[in-house]
């Protein structure tokens, strides 16, 4: 009998080590800024230096400028089907945020204060790229971005869409990073995210899981794999700084607010609060539509970009 509960003991033990050893011992996934730039770059992209870092964007179209902001975790493609709807129409702008997709983060010391670079980032792209005026539009991380960016700037931000946007209780749902938070599981990055991983984070943000394309997944995850952007998130994950939710009360520009109804990352009910924060705005629930309206409903979000600027 003890023989054979030592068995079973052992088996469960190798049975639990055995994914654990997979992990850890795994192909290394870190992906070359060089390497990087030269398989992930598109025909749109230009990159500048901006305090001593490269920085990425892709410029398409001609007419009116539209500037699309990603989220954390995101890059630029995010807001590929969009921008391939509007590009006939608009010139837009679609900007990697300093330390995703394919742009660095800027030297910062030793108390870097991440919520003012992203302000300075902002007014840095506004000038060098003579967005005198523009349409702002941000999701996520990325429409906490573009609030304040209204707010800093009501003279060339004209209209601003606001999706899923960052902005109240910042500091509960940036619990949901807890993966990236702990520099007890900083190492376990060491070799890249697994695919797997990218996989769940896409699927959590679609309401409907059969839309998640593997091509996307893929996609973000050579992004989040490229040389120094884990430990960029790492950093911006663990520095537990928010921005102050009462800028909002201050932006002034028409403001068209999007939410999927079955967001599982920010609560649609947000949407009600910006709505009362800002005195000109309307608010759009999708649904069925997760936490990535430009992804999972681009088509319908096209239609209604087109009504709100065209008013």
């Amino acid at each position: 009998m003890k023989k054979i509960v030592g068995w079973v003991i052992g088996l469960l033990i190798v049975l639990m080590l055995v994914p654990v050893g997979i992990f850890f011992f795994r192909p290394n996934l870190i992906i070359s800024k060089a390497d990087a730039k030269k398989e992930l770059a598109l025909p749109s992209s230009h990159f500048i230096n901006w305090r001593g870092a490269e920085l990425h964007y892709t410029d398409e179209g001609s007419g009116y400028p539209v500037l699309m902001i990603h989220g954390f975790g995101g890059s630029l493609r995010n807001f590929t089907k969009l921008a391939d709807n509007l590009k006939g129409q608009f010139r837009v702008v679609r900007i990697d945020l300093p330390g995703f997709g394919l742009s660095d983060f800027p030297d910062m010391g030793n108390k870097p204060d991440y919520i003012q670079m992203y302000r300075d980032y902002l007014t840095f792209m506004f000038d060098t790229l003579h967005l005198d005026s523009v349409y702002v539009m941000g999701n996520s991380m990325g429409g906490g971005i573009a609030w304040i960016a209204a707010a800093d700037h009501p003279d060339k931000v004209k209209k601003l869409v606001l999706l899923a946007s960052a902005g109240y209780d910042v500091a509960n749902i940036s619990g949901k990073l807890t993966m990236f938070k702990y520099k007890s599981v900083g190492h376990v990055f060491d070799k890249g995210m697994p695919m797997f991983m990218s996989e769940g984070g896409l699927k959590s943000c679609y309401a409907d899981k059969s839309k998640a394309d593997p091509a996307i997944w893929t996609l973000n995850n050579h992004f989040t794999n490229r040389e120094g952007n884990i430990q960029n998130m790492l950093a911006l994950a663990r520095s537990k700084q928010i921005p102050d939710s009462t800028i909002i009360t201050k932006v002034q520009c028409p403001t068209l607010i999007v939410w999927g109804k079955e967001d599982a990352i920010i609560p649609v009910e947000h949407a009600e609060k910006f709505h009362r924060d800002i005195k000109n705005s309307r608010v759009i629930i999708y649904d069925p539509c997760g936490h990535v309206a430009m992804q999972e409903r681009s088509d319908d979000l096209t239609r209604d970009f087109l009504q709100f600027v065209n008013e």
